[in-house]
């Protein structure tokens, strides 16, 4: 089976007898990811009520689901959410709604409506691409290596997850595994053996 992807933020509103719900779907690829960006929106919205949520990620040669109510009645957020990003085959996206109350309680239904129709307009406003599967590869490297390693990244459309600057720098990257083989072999030539990679996912 074939999956959809995102590249970028895709951002959603909707409204329902005076409760705002702002929606937020972001291309994710790990759970630590996925928890970052709900800090992130708590801060970001500190007079919402809920921030549920829902993520759908390939990991370990699976699919892992999650979906949070974040204190609404069971099975009337997270869930409605999740259902959305199923529907439109959707994968390494989380999605994030944060419930701003209007004084009116909506009732399980209306609670259903709204989650999966705020979650749809951020879907529907961000271009879907073919998902590729990958591998996520950590890398180390002196400085002198960095910017014709970042070039090499570039080269092959590949893209950093995460990076620490320390005594040497350490990048997560995730690869599509059709040019994995082909990108370490070519760390390798530039660097004479001297960039060290791990396979992590």
């Amino acid at each position: 089976m074939s999956y959809n992807t995102i590249n970028d933020v895709g951002k959603g509103y909707y409204s329902s007898r005076g409760s705002k719900f702002y929606s937020f779907i972001h291309p994710i690829q790990t759970h630590s990811e996925h928890k970052h960006l709900i800090s992130i929106y708590r801060t970001q919205y500190p007079e919402a009520c809920h921030l549920c949520n829902s993520y759908r990620i390939f990991l370990d040669n699976r699919l892992d689901e999650y979906s949070s109510d974040d204190g609404e009645p069971k099975g009337s957020s997270g869930a409605p959410i999740l259902n959305q990003i199923k529907r439109n085959n959707l994968i390494n996206v989380g999605v994030y709604v944060a419930r701003i109350f209007g004084g009116s309680l909506l009732g399980v239904p209306g609670l259903i409506q709204s989650y999966s129709t705020a979650t749809l307009s951020a879907i529907d406003n961000i271009e879907h691409y073919k998902w590729i599967q990958s591998s996520t590869v950590l890398f180390s490297l002196t400085y002198e290596f960095e910017g014709i390693f970042k070039s090499l990244i570039k080269d092959f459309n590949a893209k950093i997850i995460s990076s620490t600057y320390l005594d040497e720098i350490e990048m997560l990257v995730s690869i599509d595994d059709k040019s994995l083989i082909s990108f370490i072999d070519k760390t390798k030539n530039i660097s004479s053996n001297k960039i060290k990679y791990k396979l992590t996912g």
